[in-house]
């Protein structure tokens, strides 16, 4: 009896000691995310996209992972086809890097090059999953493992055109019937606050009179500038709901010339466990008064079959109905900067 006891006494401590393992630690042993030089382990907090600007038909971005000092860290530049996001793949062709002790001088305490192995990357509903299994330039193993969201930074908020991923090639055309497009590289500065009033529909794809004319709340706009990355601020007002709906959007891409401008940013969630994306684009010509001929395009261009959302590549197009969005310093006036809503932006399709 004494025996029976001592060995589920046994059994009990090695469940407890598996259970602290797990909960404690990651992959055998690590943290739960981490990457490793030779011998060295370092446990890493969060991770970003850095998009550096276009190049060769798409984005040259940097994957880069922290530790909770910020001053260590492993990083991979990768070219993309879209500047918001890395698309699923294992990467081999590799020009990475780890990095200890970091400073704003950009020195730091030691560093090695990256120059062979993979990196895998896979996107799901919970944001990124990464394995890197590498070897630096002194032979040293590293590996690495991180699953969770990656924040986006904007290098170069500037575009030589707007791409096929934001307005998709197949419906060019027909967009461009309703919506002006600039291209080119010296737009003007976008920095301001402005109000299309009277927000007028104009244009929906799938809708049986597609040249509808229903007038929209009045849309609030304002684009303001922060180390380079030029960020959007959004209200409406939703009637259904009786309450203004805000947004906020980190590295708006703007492209153009002179004084015309057409930007845009891309945003994309899950809507009821269905991936989705969309594109919100701008266009214009900026003046002293506002911006003139403003137009505004939403397009969906991806919804994975949701039975509540129109087909991928359906279009709506807005546009001021006066010939002006003015100039209003509705942030200024004593109120704060809008914030992410607890709804998901996809809503205005839904309503």
């Amino acid at each position: 009896m004494k025996k029976n006891l001592f060995n589920l006494l046994s059994i009990s401590a090695l469940l407890l000691v598996a259970v602290l393992l797990v909960s404690c630690g990651g992959r055998n042993g690590k943290p739960k995310n981490y990457f490793t030089v030779g011998e060295e382990t370092y446990e890493l907090i969060y991770g970003c996209i850095i998009n550096n600007g276009e190049e060769n038909d798409g984005f040259d971005l940097d994957l880069r992972l922290y530790c909770e000092n910020e001053q260590d860290f492993i990083n991979f530049n990768i070219n993309s086809k879209q500047a918001e996001s890395i698309e699923s793949s294992t990467y081999t062709d590799l020009n990475g890097s780890w990095v200890i002790g970091y400073t704003s001088s950009g020195s730091y305490t030691n560093m090695g090059n990256i120059t062979s192995g993979k990196v895998i990357v896979n996107r799901s509903s919970e944001g990124y999953t990464i394995e890197i299994k590498c070897v630096d330039q002194y032979n040293n193993n590293v590996d690495g493992y991180y699953k969770g969201v990656l924040q986006k930074r904007d290098e170069d908020n500037l575009v030589h055109s707007v791409p096929d991923y934001v307005l998709p090639e197949e419906i060019y055309d027909e967009v461009t019937e309703y919506f002006p497009v600039y291209s080119g590289v010296n737009p003007p500065d976008m920095k301001g606050e402005y109000i299309s009033s009277p927000h007028y529909l104009v244009y929906q794809s799938n809708a049986e009179n597609n040249e509808t004319g229903l007038l929209f709340s009045d849309l609030y706009l304002g684009f303001m500038y922060n180390n380079k990355q030029m960020n959007c601020y959004w209200k409406q007002f939703d009637t259904a709901d009786n309450e203004f709906d805000e947004y906020v959007y980190y590295g708006v891409k703007v492209t153009g010339k002179d004084d015309y401008f057409t930007c845009y940013y891309v945003d994309e969630g899950y809507v009821n466990g269905y991936y989705a994306q969309q594109s919100f684009i701008y266009s214009g010509k900026k003046t002293e008064e506002g911006l003139e001929d403003f137009h505004t395009a939403v397009v969906l261009l991806e919804t994975s079959g949701h039975p509540g959302l129109p087909p991928k590549n359906t279009f709506r197009v807005l546009r001021d109905n006066d010939g002006l969005a003015e100039q209003n310093s509705w942030m200024s006036k004593g109120c704060d900067k809008p914030k992410a809503s607890s709804k998901n932006s996809f809503d205005i399709w839904m309503k």
